[in-house]
């Protein structure tokens, strides 16, 4: 299938914590994406996501980086990524949202060496519903009942795209050069997610802002640090990451004697954030 756009559209509500990548998690919002993503972005709620992709599965939000702790299944905050999927309960997910919702889970396999298989109760590794980690995940509760004809389903199509995707295609998420800008979704109303539950888990702070005044691991926060590491010519922090920002993290990476990819992998991140705390 197409790879999907990345709109980024980051929320404070995460605690910069690195997770472990044991586990993706897929949750079902009860509601729309446009809505729910303002309401995770409106700065004063105790939940977060990393990923919320549209009903068509054509764009996806990230709001967290994918290497950080977001608000989404309490306990279970530090063990993987997080996905939710529009949708109501009582209307049932389309067979095609579920196969782009595939799609990106088996991104997020591949890209982690996660294994694209059910994790029941959120126990080993591999992929689980909010619904299968109990009280202990928030109590949640999903259209697709836990071990449900409909989940197992879905993992089958996460299988078939894993294994369609030797390896994992770019794909440009928080941080990586890529010519596109934050965005919030223009004139929509906050939507409560899961009814407006908190996800946030033991330990779970916030400790913003960042020396940058930006989310750690947006584009802006990128530009800000490679201006402040010395960028020549230095770069307009406008979320927009182009060439001239790619041109900038490559002769970071190059002073650093890191790899010169020109995308902004843990390593980079590590230096950047080193150079500029």
């Amino acid at each position: 299938m197409p790879i999907p756009a990345i709109r980024q559209t980051p929320t404070s509500a995460y605690s910069p914590t690195p997770i472990a990548h044991d586990l993706v998690f897929v949750h079902m919002s009860e509601g729309d994406s446009a809505g729910g993503v303002a309401w995770l972005c409106s700065g004063n709620v105790q939940a977060s996501t990393h990923l919320f992709m549209n009903e068509a599965g054509d764009v996806v939000y990230q709001l967290v980086p994918l290497s950080m702790k977001a608000w989404a299944e309490c306990s279970f905050n530090g063990r993987g990524v997080s996905l939710e999927i529009p949708g109501f309960t009582a209307q049932g997910i389309p067979e095609a949202r579920w196969r782009a919702a595939a799609w990106i889970v088996a991104w997020l396999c591949r890209t982690y060496a996660i294994p694209p298989v059910w994790a029941p109760g959120g126990q080993g590794r591999g992929v689980c519903q909010h619904h299968d980690l109990g009280q202990a995940g928030g109590g949640h509760v999903d259209c697709s009942g836990v071990g449900s004809p409909t989940w197992l389903a879905f993992m089958g199509y996460v299988k078939e795209e894993f294994d369609a995707m030797p390896v994992a295609p770019a794909w440009a998420l928080h941080g990586a050069p890529a010519p596109h800008s934050v965005q919030f979704p223009p004139g929509v109303d906050p939507q409560p997610s899961h009814d407006g539950a908190d996800r946030s888990g033991p330990g779970d702070v916030i400790a913003h802002p960042t020396p940058s005044g930006f989310p750690h691991g947006s584009v802006r926060d990128m530009q800000w640090r490679l201006n402040k590491a010395g960028a020549m010519p230095p770069l307009l922090v406008d979320g927009l990451a182009g060439s001239s920002t790619r041109y900038a993290l490559m002769s970071f990476q190059a002073t650093h004697k890191l790899t010169v990819d020109g995308l902004i992998g843990p390593a980079t991140w590590a230096a950047l954030d080193a150079a500029t705390s």
